[in-house]
């Protein structure tokens, strides 16, 4: 009785599968699922479990009964087909098409998906050591004095420097005749659409928000300073300022703005000093020296971490440029399903619960998934080309890269030996190992990419000799743990939804 199995591959990495099961095997289980019925069904004369074959068959009818038996014996027909074909599965099958007489299945089996690079090892790039600039460690030692700060109301002017509680709006000035149009038309219907929407020229509107005239620290720089020093509680100001060219915020960059503000209060800031005791406040330091070193050292590891991002996002993009990817429609319908589900994580955050959301929204699941599409896909992509260049370049998760990371975290307790047990067992399973893998193969992922990219990358041939050396039974473990940990590592894509910030927008605007 042995199934007649038929599989074509099209071109998007589905493996469609076809079964035939032979009549007799399906007679079978009809009998089998007989006795099973028979054990629930009253039928007069006859105990229960005792109904003849004939009597159910006919009682329930053949068409039922053989329904009611293919159902029970889908999924071992399924595994069996399986098992013989050993396809490379990369999410569940879906079931298509059945015909009844033959028994005949159809499955549509996604499979891996193919990425081919191209000659990724001839590209090279400079790449800049990563040094912290002085300012940027007084930039940090002067927000440490303003967590410190004490601040004192006064009945003056505003002076530079000062924290000033404002309330007002402004608005970027438009720039052309079809803005002056639309923004026209946005005033016409602000009744109507207060409550939905927001004009895109609304840069500030606030009825009471504290600020710190101090240009750094100002978004909208020194014009805004200096128009607002002067001004008193209880004043107010309208005034018109233009963004620089070199504005960091390029959608403001060389455009103007008009303010209205009204100044609620005043206070003078009081900045401890720079020395050994703001160092006390901060810790376990005791000097300001030793609190300057730590910032130092911990701008230089954020430093040396973002460049190491950039660097792989980099290289991923040169990738793409020349890879070939073949995957199947069920691979973006899983990069989907992770985004819904931290979408729907977000909005429970914010307090709604999903089903409120959406009608809130006027929306459907369905077309939040759409909205979705465009960044899954890119996120896959990004995903399987660094998968691939690990798998190319051999790269993989020892038991000796985990046992040096964990006892360079758990370093750091001292002499704590209870703490160090609790961190060790957390980074050896769960959530903390698949975090601490992903690390540690970025890691090495970064340093790949450094070799190649300045030309001293190992030799390929040697690679492949190591790793043919290494075959055991561990390679599908290792392969499992450098896909879960790329899917970890990589950052999601944005999707560049309006959704994705509604959730507490939404909560807020309704509180209001």
């Amino acid at each position: 009785m042995t199934l007649k199995i038929q599989t074509e591959q099209d071109d998007k990495r589905q493996l469609l599968m076809t079964i035939e099961v032979p009549e007799e095997r399906v007679e079978k289980q009809m009998r089998e699922t007989a006795r099973k019925l028979a054990k629930e069904v009253n039928i007069p004369g006859f105990r229960k479990g005792k109904v003849p074959y004939p009597v159910l068959l006919k009682r329930v009818g053949r068409d039922a009964l053989r329904t009611e038996a293919v159902e029970d014996m889908l999924q071992s027909v399924f595994t069996e087909a399986i098992d013989e074909i050993d396809p490379e599965m990369y999410a569940p099958a879906n079931f298509d098409d059945m015909e009844m007489e033959p028994l005949v299945l159809k499955f549509t089996i996604p499979l891996s998906p193919e990425v081919t690079l191209g000659n990724y090892r001839e590209l090279r790039k400079e790449i800049e050591p990563v040094e912290v600039a002085p300012e940027a460690v007084d930039e940090a030692l002067e927000r440490i004095q303003t967590r410190h700060q004490t601040l004192e109301d006064v009945e003056r002017a505003v002076e530079a420097g000062d924290m000033v509680t404002l309330g007002g709006k402004g608005e970027l000035i438009p720039t052309d005749e079809a803005e002056t149009k639309e923004a026209e038309e946005t005033e016409e219907d602000e009744t109507a659409e207060s409550e939905t929407s927001t004009d895109d020229n609304v840069i500030f509107n606030s009825e009471s928000v504290e600020l710190v005239m101090e240009p750094k620290q100002l978004f909208w720089g020194q014009a805004f300073v200096d128009n607002v020093v002067g001004m008193s509680a209880g004043d107010e100001k309208t005034f018109t300022i233009t963004f620089p060219e070199d504005f960091e915020e390029e959608e403001l960059a060389g455009r103007e703005a008009t303010f209205t503000i009204n100044v609620l209060n005043v206070r003078s800031r009081n900045l401890p000093p720079l020395d050994d005791e703001l160092a006390k406040l901060e810790g376990t330091f005791e000097t300001l020296d030793e609190l300057r070193e730590s910032i130092q050292k911990e701008l230089q590891t954020n430093a040396e971490g973002e460049a190491k991002n950039a660097l792989i996002e980099s290289m991923i993009d040169d990738l793409l440029e020349d890879a070939t990817l073949v995957y199947p429609p069920a691979a973006v319908e899983s990069e989907i399903d992770g985004m819904v589900q931290n979408f729907k994580n977000q909005v429970t955050r914010a307090g709604w619960t999903w089903e409120d959301f959406l009608q809130l929204q006027s929306t459907q699941e369905e077309q939040l998934r759409e909205n979705f599409r465009e960044g899954a896909e890119e996120q896959l992509k990004r995903q399987l080309v660094l998968r691939q260049f690990i798998f190319d370049e051999k790269l993989r998760i020892t038991d000796e890269d985990i046992d040096a990371a964990i006892d360079e975290r758990v370093g750091q307790f001292g002499d704590n030996e209870a703490l160090q047990k609790g961190m060790r067992d957390y980074y050896r399973q769960g959530q903390g190992f698949e975090m601490l893998s992903s690390e540690v193969l970025m890691n090495k992922a970064y340093e790949r990419i450094e070799a190649v990219l300045t030309g001293n990358a190992p030799d390929l041939a040697e690679l492949e000799a190591e790793a043919a050396a290494d075959e055991s039974d561990e390679a599908e473990t290792a392969e499992d743990e450098v896909e879960t940990a790329v899917a970890e590592s990589a950052p999601e894509a944005e999707a560049e939804t309006s959704e994705e910030s509604e959730a507490e927008d939404t909560k807020e605007d309704e509180a209001e």
